[in-house]
């Protein structure tokens, strides 16, 4: 079996990563939003499946193929971590997306919600300088593998996927573009403020104008 575990922010591609993943299997479960918890892997493992997905618990998956248990906003327990990475087959990603991008879709999505965005940028600097500077985790760029089947293949092979299909156009429930009926719904790897579809919105902008997140994004494109 393999077990999969996804730190990744809201709206920063978790469920498009996940079903591509999860093309290369078909018997798997997929546990969203939960805590990360060592007991809890060791008693649902012995449990038998019955749900492919679930959100915010756990539930079986004894003898399946693959097992992706994703955190959504959530801190990432290293300690946690390290139990897991001696299980074989186990492999733990960090999910990262152009901040601007993921502020502008959190912003539309929770109705410009401030409190709801200020947490967000709060945890994408923090994931970004674990992007940056941790080597334990496998490091995926949205904006990259939404657009790059080569990048797609390599992130897959990390995982030690075996590689069936890649269709990127395929349905996943709640994997909804961020901004259908927008023309900056194109990914680009070098968004920038004066490109973000909120660009005149002085409220957010006064948000994400800051000088720590464009620097951060800077040495992850670079």
């Amino acid at each position: 079996m393999k077990i999969i575990l996804l730190y990744g922010l809201r709206r920063s591609g978790n469920h498009f990563l996940i079903s591509t993943i999860l093309q290369q299997y078909t018997n798997y479960v997929h546990i969203n939003d939960v805590r990360l918890s060592y007991l809890n892997f060791e008693k649902y493992k012995n449990i038998d499946k019955n749900k492919s997905r679930i959100d915010n618990e756990w539930t079986g998956f004894k003898g399946v193929e693959c097992v992706v248990i994703s955190m959504e906003n959530k801190m990432i327990d290293f300690d946690i971590l390290d139990a897991f990475h001696k299980i074989k087959n186990c492999y733990s990603i960090i999910l990262l997306r152009c901040p601007y991008s993921n502020f502008a879709s959190n912003w539309k999505v929770y109705n410009k919600n401030y409190d709801k965005l200020i947490e967000i940028i709060k945890l994408w600097k923090i994931y970004a300088n674990i992007y940056i500077d941790d080597n334990k985790l496998i490091k995926v760029l949205y904006d990259e593998f939404a657009v790059n089947n080569i990048y797609i293949i390599n992130i897959l092979q990390k995982l030690n996927i075996n590689i069936l299909k890649i269709n990127t156009n395929e349905y996943i429930q709640y994997q909804d573009s961020s901004f259908k009926d927008e023309n900056e719904n194109k990914k680009r790897i070098n968004d920038t403020i004066t490109s973000c579809v909120y660009k005149n919105d002085t409220e957010f902008i006064k948000l994400i104008d800051d000088v720590e997140i464009y620097n951060l994004w800077n040495i992850i494109i670079q």
